[in-house]
């Protein structure tokens, strides 16, 4: 939080994307604001202060930060798909892997590095599949094999400098474009067959 009281950049984007997910279900304020308090705990520290008033400068990015639990509460409120439930997070700057009561657990923990090596080593190659499409308009499905894709190329990559480092250059993996997709071959190996 800003010691001047003045938003942060990531409640800005999280309210901004509530606020297209509400508009999207053509809800008014006070649709979404009862079915928020269905979703709230009472200890949450916006409990009290929940208001259209309240979500209106969520909206308009004039809340200065906004808790883990309340952006939960939102999603839920919302129906979030599990893809809008991670844009929100993401908006937010709030990992999809850790909740808020709970210490991030080990799985979380190395799918949180995988995640940030796939997108620094091989996020050109997601990113050129994901092209200017909107990530909401893809089904599950393709987004799966496209992100498949993206970590089979970093495998190949890491095996490759691997070989190299060791000195072995018979332990390739070569990859094949298919439909725009990578996939990875089978070994090549040194020497014929008998």
């Amino acid at each position: 939080m800003a010691t001047d009281g003045t938003p942060e950049p990531a409640a800005k984007r999280c309210g901004e994307a509530i606020a297209r997910l509400r508009t999207a279900r053509r809800w008014s304020r006070a649709q979404l604001l009862i079915r928020l308090y269905d979703e709230l705990a009472p200890d949450d520290p916006n409990y009290d202060s929940i208001s259209e008033t309240w979500l209106a400068r969520l909206e308009n990015g004039r809340m200065v930060k906004i808790p883990r639990q309340t952006i939960d509460a939102l999603c839920r409120a919302l129906r979030c798909t599990p893809q809008e439930r991670a844009s929100v997070l993401l908006h937010a700057d709030r990992s999809v892997l850790a909740e808020h009561a709970a210490s991030p657990t080990p799985t979380a923990e190395a799918l949180t590095y995988v995640m940030d090596r796939l997108y620094a080593e091989a996020g050109e190659v997601l990113g050129a599949q994901v092209g200017h499409q909107s990530v909401a308009a893809l089904d599950e499905l393709a987004l799966l094999e496209m992100t498949a894709s993206a970590l089979d190329l970093l495998i190949a990559r890491r095996r490759k400098r691997l070989a190299a480092a060791n000195g072995h250059t018979s332990a390739r993996m070569p990859l094949a474009q298919r439909d725009g997709r990578f996939t990875l071959m089978q070994p090549v190996t040194s020497g014929t067959s008998a």
